[in-house]
């Protein structure tokens, strides 16, 4: 049986993400996997709660707290097969590695943990995680998500990593499909163009006999228009106009691919994922 990997900091962002890894299993008839990285520096409990000296008394409450998750997931999905256990290690560096052992389909993460003065190294290296994982990874915003994948949205720009990731997509969750392809393109250049690219580039697609219905949903990076000057800004408003119930990208967009997750250096904002992510492990 396959089985989904999720890691937690106990926080409740990464319960959601959880939540969500329990849907999917419970559809695709897979197993869940909780795991928590802990360090002799760091962990997930508030200060006034933190035991004065060992990293012992870290290991005894986390296994206390991850037994007490997995014990709330079994009660809302009882017929799932839900396993967990702690490992000392930090976050970036351990799931890789637990990633790559045998029977993973894939990682749920959310794409931020507890509060951000804690030393858990979690909402930030959510894009660094995806970039080293052995497996997809689909990062999950912080709400209640719904685990429907009817309508999917990929991130194109006409590469072969996409078809890729595409097909691990479809791999690992077995349903039709209606597929929008999503393509950002400069204002000076001509959508007719585009839109003939875009044609030519769908017949890669018909491979795909899960995908029953393929769209273009193609827009230009207004540079003028501080709320759409960036691909994701872009991406992310056809995202919410078309009610895609997640995105496929490729690791080959780079710029998309650590803008999802960092602060833009021209304003101060961030861009918020509102629908979940599924990263290609394919580099």
């Amino acid at each position: 049986m396959k089985k989904l990997l999720v890691p937690t900091d106990f926080s409740d962002n990464a319960f959601l993400a959880a939540q969500y890894a329990a849907e999917l299993c419970k559809k695709q008839k897979y197993s869940l996997h909780l795991i928590h990285f802990y360090t002799a520096t760091s962990s997930a409990f508030d200060d006034l709660e933190q035991p004065i000296d060992t990293e012992e008394s870290d290991l005894l409450k986390a296994d206390i707290t991850i037994k007490e998750w997995a014990d709330r997931l079994k009660a809302r999905y009882p017929e799932l097969l839900i396993s967990f256990h702690n490992e000392r290690g930090l976050l970036d560096e351990g799931l890789q590695k637990e990633a790559a052992r045998e029977g993973y389909a894939a990682i749920v993460m959310g794409t931020t943990g507890v509060t951000a003065d804690k030393n858990i190294f979690w909402g930030s290296n959510t894009a660094l995680i995806t970039a080293k994982s052995p497996i997809p990874v689909i990062a999950v915003p912080n709400k209640v998500i719904s685990p429907q994948m009817n309508k999917v949205g990929l991130l194109t720009n006409f590469n072969q990593e996409e078809l890729l990731t595409l097909h691990e997509f479809l791999h690992i969750f077995k349903d039709n499909i209606d597929l929008s392809l999503i393509h950002v393109f400069k204002e000076s250049d001509s959508e007719t163009s585009v839109n003939a690219r875009l044609d030519s580039w769908q017949f890669n697609i018909q491979e795909f006999s899960a995908v029953q219905h393929i769209e273009k949903l193609i827009a230009p990076v207004v540079k003028d228009d501080k709320d759409l000057d960036t691909i994701p800004e872009v991406v992310a408003q056809l995202i919410e106009e078309n009610n895609l119930d997640i995105i496929l990208v490729s690791k080959s967009r780079k710029t998309f691919f650590e803008r999802l997750f960092t602060s833009s250096v021209s304003k101060a904002i961030t861009l918020a994922l509102q629908k979940p992510a599924f990263f290609g492990k394919t580099i």
